[in-house]
């Protein structure tokens, strides 16, 4: 009989990490705080109901891989250009401020200079995962106060990869400078021949995958770029999670990218979980008195002096006293990175140290304690001060992550023309379509269509259809388009929804699925659909009847 040792574990981490994300999320601590309470209940130091598991372990390690890999997808060149010189700048002084503050503090309580390096990085980066759902829960993303946030943990997150092969560097050799250059170099060699010809590689691979029209044939092809490049990178003498790293951004400028990041959302979740269920395991709880409050005192002062640095820094770049203070403590926690650069840290003699239990600890205080502090400072992440105001990316940024976008679902002729009408209008566009054909030809028109299914929930949440101010369908299937409309009613009942039929006689059953505008194809559908759409973000009345009159 085989060993079942290993998979009931697994059944094991999973009910147990399944219970208490759930009642971290009821606490508002969010998903890394109780992945690492399963961690720490069922490690040694707990229960020890897990020791040894190189199943749980292997699973971690890829979880670390496609978070990266998640990481990077987030990364497009167009929507870095959206963060602004100001903000990139301010972000990166803040990586640095803090970093320099905080590995000299370390240096100066008698870390060697190497770890205090690596302890300044991993923690100056916040946590995307904490920060992130404040944000999203009071739609403070809209909000000049929560881009300002949100641009800094952008560059964070660009930041990251640097970071990691730094560190990766520190660990490995003698003299760290001469092995932080030969290993910046190592990286340059692997890195520049994948960007100048991985993108085209990767997007005639996922061009000819898709023709096939089997969802699960890009779920694996996905699987492999992402494992691929980590298995690539290793060999190179780089870290696995580079490599996730790297693989990520190549997809991100590719049309396929809203695609990939649906596929790999739910497995790439568990995984990451399953990392912080292995960093959770090696959290030792059970200290003395005084050293628990070492931990409190470090992650005390954690928040304490990383928020002051962002504040001033705020302030620096213009914004008002109240917003400042707003960023320096929403930011100010330790994030689910430093578990990430702590772990690369202890697979080296030079870098593995017992102080990096403790910082996990105060990481994860920091984090848990983020939400109750906002609470408890009356602080609000959408402040009446911080009123929405128009930005740039707004019309330059055809990317979910802005919100008055509209989504164009057809890439044929007439959405291609919704889409360059609203983008002359200066309005953000998204469009989908399942067709490589089309999607090509409206990306050589410079139109932002990507590739993905209109009819799966998981990519209508992806390009953030809940935050779109309309959606044109302009399929080119009928039947496709009518269960997209009565998917979009149904979970979007309040959401403008403008159609193109084929057939007149179709108008009637798309009126009694709710929709807000039905165009026939025998009127100028392109012109007629764009001005309705510009009509009705106008908030001027749309009515069938005038739209008739007007190609009559």
């Amino acid at each position: 009989m085989p060993d079942m040792s290993n998979l009931l574990q697994l059944v094991v981490v999973l009910a147990t990490a399944l219970l208490l994300v759930l009642g971290s999320l009821r606490l508002g601590l969010g998903v890394v705080v109780g992945y690492l309470l399963a961690g720490v209940l069922l490690g040694p130091q707990g229960l020890g109901v897990i020791e040894e598991s190189a199943l749980v372990h292997a699973f971690g390690e890829f979880g670390v891989v496609f978070l990266l890999f998640a990481i990077g997808l987030e990364l497009p060149l167009a929507r870095l250009r959206t963060i602004g010189l100001r903000s990139f700048v301010l972000g990166g002084l803040q990586i640095a401020v803090t970093t320099a503050v905080i590995a000299g503090t370390a240096l100066l309580l008698g870390a060697p200079p190497r770890l205090a390096v690596v302890i300044g990085f991993a923690l100056a980066l916040s946590s995307t995962a904490v920060v992130l759902r404040l944000l999203s829960e009071q739609d403070g993303l809209r909000t000049r106060f929560g881009r300002s946030a949100f641009a800094i943990l952008m560059v964070q997150d660009v930041a990251v990869g640097p970071l990691l092969i730094t560190v990766f560097a520190l660990g490995r050799g003698e003299s760290p400078l001469a092995e932080i250059a030969l290993t910046l170099l190592e990286s340059i060699l692997f890195v520049v021949p994948l960007l100048l010809g991985g993108r085209r590689v990767l997007e005639w691979l996922y061009r000819r995958v898709s023709m096939f029209a089997q969802p699960e044939l890009l779920v694996a092809l996905s699987l492999l770029v992402a494992v691929g490049f980590a298995y690539a990178t290793a060999l190179a003498g780089l870290s696995l999670a580079f490599g996730g790293f790297l693989a990520g951004m190549l997809l991100a400028d590719s049309s396929y990218r809203h695609q990939v990041a649906a596929d790999i959302g739910s497995f790439r979740g568990l995984l990451v979980g399953l990392f912080f269920v292995t960093v959770g395991l090696g959290l030792e709880i059970w200290r003395p008195l005084p050293e628990w409050g070492e931990v409190l005192l470090i992650a005390l002062t954690l928040l304490l002096v990383k928020g002051a640095i962002l504040t001033l820094l705020m302030l620096a770049g213009g914004l008002g006293r109240e917003l400042a203070w707003r960023v320096g403590l929403l930011l100010a926690q330790g994030g689910e990175f430093a578990f990430v650069l702590f772990a690369a840290a202890a697979g080296f003699p030079a870098l593995a140290h017992p102080v990096l239990g403790e910082l996990g600890l105060a990481v994860a205080l920091s984090m848990a304690a983020t939400p109750l502090l906002v609470r408890l400072s009356g602080a609000s992440v959408t402040p009446r001060s911080a009123v929405a105001v128009p930005h740039a990316e707004d019309v330059r940024d055809a990317d979910p992550g802005a919100s008055g976008h509209v989504v164009v679902a057809g890439a044929g002729p007439a959405g291609q023309r919704v889409a360059a009408a609203l983008g002359e209008a200066g309005i953000a566009v998204i469009g989908l379509d399942s067709s490589v054909e089309r999607i090509a030809r409206a990306r050589r028109r410079g139109l932002p269509f990507f590739f993905g299914d209109v009819t799966r929930p998981d990519i209508l949440e992806d390009v953030q259809v809940e935050r779109a101010r309309a959606m044109v369908l302009a399929l080119e299937d009928q039947r496709c388009m009518c269960q997209a409309a009565g998917l979009l009613r149904y979970l979007f009942p309040d959401l403008p929804l403008l159609v193109r039929v084929v057939e007149e006689e179709d108008c009637e059953i798309f009126r009694e699925l709710g929709v807000t505008l039905v165009v026939p194809e025998i009127v100028a559908t392109g012109r007629v659909l764009a001005d309705a759409t510009l009509r009705l973000l106008a908030d001027r009345p749309v009515r069938e009847r005038e739209d008739a009159e007007e190609v009559s």
